[in-house]
């Protein structure tokens, strides 16, 4: 049997490439992004360098393999089209708004994806446009289900989503880096956070209730 055929060689590299995914996201963690290389990367998966080069070729493309497990648009993509298909939600007004709550709760709790908008926001890079536009391809595609919805009507759904992604991000981001309340609101408290998630449900149901 030749090496390529060798399951035991085939679960090998699959732990490998899993280590050298965890070192990446330990080093996000306690360094920060800009602390990534492929020097710290090795050290830290107890692995030489060639060993990052043979599996991903460059940083940039491990780097991408961490993200695609970080950021919610892309771990959440395949499961959303999943409960579309088997019609989990009654209405498109239910499964957006499920798709925006889960948002919320998700990136409140995942410190790698704050980091990783933290990075973006204060970083130009190639990859971080590309993981940019990856997202934004990733979120059209709930839109595109929603726009006949709105089609020639007064209201601008993009925009009302626009504001409330970038919402969620900011007061997310305010809050963990910087503490304190927020608008009065204290969203480190399940009562904060509830209020968060009931303001958008409201919203989004406005939005639905001006083009009834």
């Amino acid at each position: 049997m030749s090496k390529s055929q060798n399951p035991q060689s085939g679960r090998n590299k699959a732990a490998t490439i899993r280590k050298l995914i965890q070192a990446v996201g330990q080093i996000v963690r306690s360094e920060g992004f800009p602390s990534l290389t492929i020097s710290a990367i090795a050290r830290t998966a107890g692995v030489d360098r060639n060993t990052i080069y043979r599996n991903f070729r460059t940083l940039d493309y491990l780097v991408e393999a961490y993200i695609i497990e970080t950021d919610y648009w892309m771990v959440f993509a395949d499961q959303m089209k999943k409960m579309l298909s088997e019609r989990k939600f009654e209405n498109d007004q239910q499964m957006i708004t499920a798709v925006l709550q889960n948002l919320f709760k998700f990136f409140f709790t995942e410190k790698d994806m704050q980091l990783l908008i933290l990075w973006e926001l204060s970083t130009e890079s190639k990859l971080m446009k590309s993981i940019h536009n990856t997202r934004e391809s990733m979120g059209q595609r709930f839109l595109e289900i929603i726009d006949p919805y709105f089609q020639n009507t007064n209201v601008n759904f993009r925009s009302v989503s626009a504001l409330l992604v970038g919402g969620i991000y900011y007061i997310i981001l305010h809050t963990i880096y910087n503490g304190g309340m927020f608008v009065d609101l204290d969203i480190s408290s399940e009562k904060g956070r509830e209020e968060i998630l009931k303001a958008i449900e409201q919203i989004v149901g406005w939005a639905f209730k001006e083009v009834e």
